[in-house]
């Protein structure tokens, strides 16, 4: 029996699509063990108008669910009647990942989001970095690729973006977040990859891992609902922005422990803290404290451990220090 020949993946291009469809995709990226084709679930929203295309990705890491969450609201909401230009979504980007419940690639065990572009005849998730970039990004003109914590960990509602571009900070204040921490590219991420082929991009951190999350599914598809209307795609009903700007952070270190034990931390998510200020502890099993850690700096908390059972180099506090790039040298 004579077996399909394999064909190479090429870009989704919104202008071959009908003008005011929505057209859900199963497009082929990968094969499984068998040889059997994997498909990315990929959605083109087309609008009735021209207009510029905006991507919309999700579950880079395919233990991330609430940018699922936000790209299914943000299309159950928006008639392509109505829309100018084109929503290019990829829903679920780590399809292997997300079927097997973990965050990296199952069959290297790499973070997907450190090995953009990808490699034609590299490692696995090197080679469907490299398809997942061909088929998504060459049309786009802007991105926004949402993330949450990794496991054991909790975050803020923060966008990562290169405040030295206009065009990405305006799309990051636009989404208006507890904070927006400085990133230069070059770092194998999505975004910088995007970047690396003219695309305006961030990446937006909606908190928590393995999980839906109401308030941040909200914040996230509201800000995205005012990219939209900053670009003049579609305006829809907006909620009040918050009373608090974001704070703009020039570079962030994660806190690690120095020994292991039981973690006590002693901040919140989002405080400002001060240089000496205590901020967690470890006890032995008997309750005894072993050593404690305090804030090398002035900072904002970013994000946190939420893990207890500690051992030397755990991650327990990204903490950032405000400041804004364009006033002076600065990176994550």
């Amino acid at each position: 029996m004579s077996r399909p020949k394999r064909r190479g993946v090429s870009p989704v291009d919104p202008a071959s699509f009908p003008v005011a469809t929505r057209t859900d995709l199963r497009v082929a990226i990968y094969e499984d063990g068998l040889g059997n084709p994997l498909y990315c679930p990929i959605v083109v929203l087309r609008g009735a108008h021209p207009g510029p295309t905006l991507g919309l990705s999700a579950a880079v890491h395919g233990d991330e669910l609430n940018g699922i969450r936000i790209i299914h609201s943000l299309l159950g909401a928006i008639d392509p009647a109505t829309l100018h230009g084109t929503l290019l979504c990829a829903p679920i980007v780590n399809v292997p990942a997300f079927q097997a419940e973990q965050r990296r690639f199952p069959e290297d065990h790499r973070d997907l989001n450190t090995v953009f572009p990808g490699k034609t005849g590299g490692l696995p998730s090197e080679q469907y970095a490299r398809a997942f970039q061909t088929v998504f990004v060459e049309h786009l003109d802007y991105l926004v690729d949402i993330h949450t914590a990794s496991r054991g960990r909790i975050n803020t509602f923060y966008v990562r973006a290169d405040l030295t571009s206009p065009e990405a900070r305006e799309l990051a204040l636009l989404m208006h977040p507890t904070i927006v921490l400085h990133g230069k590219s070059g770092d194998g991420t999505l975004r910088s990859a995007a970047r690396g082929r003219g695309v305006h991009a961030i990446t937006v951190e909606a908190g928590n891992p393995e999980e839906f999350q109401g308030r941040m599914v909200d914040r996230g598809e509201q800000g995205v609902r005012r990219v939209l209307a900053a670009l003049e795609m579609w305006r829809g009903p907006s909620e009040k922005l918050p009373d608090a700007p974001p704070i703009l952070c020039r570079k962030s270190t994660w806190l690690r422990t120095r020994g292991g034990g039981l973690l006590v931390n002693e901040f919140r998510l989002g405080e400002s803290v001060e240089k000496k200020q205590r901020l967690a502890h470890l006890v032995d099993p008997y309750g005894h404290e072993l050593e404690s850690y305090t804030a090398p700096t002035d900072g904002v908390v970013i994000g946190m451990s939420r893990h207890p059972v500690a051992v030397p180099g755990t991650r327990f506090c990204h903490l950032g220090t405000p400041g804004d790039p364009l006033d002076g040298e600065g990176d994550a």
